[in-house]
């Protein structure tokens, strides 16, 4: 066992029995490789696997996921959640994991932009990627933990990093443990008021794709199920699938108005 995979055992805590762990040096996609173990039969869920550096990982639409060595935190969980469970329940779970570990770990207090992106100071820290398999769930999950040397590529939009000294196997543990607790309680109620709670999008304006065309829609609350709800000239309506945006320095006002309101 590498020292990595002691410190995610550690961050697992009471997990830890029936969690299998992996740490690689480097590989295409921690996702990618947890489906190849999966299907060939070679893994059984809870099985948490992360890895120094990527060089192909992917977050949501087929965008890139840039996986730079020894700066970010890139892991995949294998889970099998209870029947019938809606992606939207697991993509919420797993934010607020990721939230909770990273408020334990570093004592920053991420804010998610919905449905699967975590920004810190108005920078994204952080991507989700959840993808069904006939064997399971594998939720896939990027951390940047520090800038880059010469900061990051432009593809890379508003990204930024907890720019934090943290234990990259503890922190993984940490999520993988919040994940799987979770998972034990999926219809709590409790899991969407803290989801609801880190997420600043509620009375805003903010924009969506719908039928090709760019529209313009408030905000107005997240359905149970995990959809965003909003309001636009059309009415009231649910958004279950696409993503939203919101300029980088609103979300910067936002969160500096929240942190001033808990000082």
């Amino acid at each position: 066992m590498n020292q990595l995979e002691e410190s995610m055992r550690r961050g697992l805590g009471g997990a830890l029995e029936r969690v299998s762990v992996r740490a690689l040096v480097q590989v295409d996609s921690t996702n990618l490789r947890l489906k190849e173990e999966a299907r060939a039969g070679r893994i059984r869920p809870p099985f948490l696997l992360m890895a120094d550096s990527q060089t192909a990982g992917r977050g949501r639409l087929g965008r890139r996921f840039v996986s730079p060595p020894e700066t970010g935190l890139y892991m995949s969980l294998f889970i099998s959640p209870p029947p019938e469970t809606e992606s939207g329940k697991i993509t919420i779970l797993s934010a607020v994991a990721v939230c909770r570990a990273i408020e334990e770990a570093t004592g920053l207090r991420p804010k998610i932009k919905w449905v699967n992106d975590l920004f810190v100071k108005g920078k994204k820290v952080c991507g989700i990627l959840a993808e069904r398999i006939d064997q399971g769930v594998i939720v896939g999950i990027g951390v940047n933990l520090l800038t880059p040397p010469g900061g990051f590529p432009p593809e890379a939009g508003a990204a930024g990093a907890l720019d934090k000294q943290v234990d990259r196997g503890l922190l993984a543990g940490l999520i993988a443990r919040y994940l799987l607790e979770g998972l034990e309680k999926i219809g709590d109620p409790s899991i969407l008021d803290a989801y609801r709670a880190r997420m600043p999008l509620v009375g805003r304006q903010v924009r969506y794709v719908r039928d090709g065309q760019e529209k313009t829609a408030l905000v107005t609350g997240v359905a149970q199920d995990g959809g965003l709800m909003i309001e636009d000239e059309n009415g009231p309506s649910v958004l279950r699938t696409g993503e939203v945006t919101l300029g980088s320095e609103q979300f910067a006002q936002g969160w500096r108005r929240e942190e001033a309101q808990n000082e």
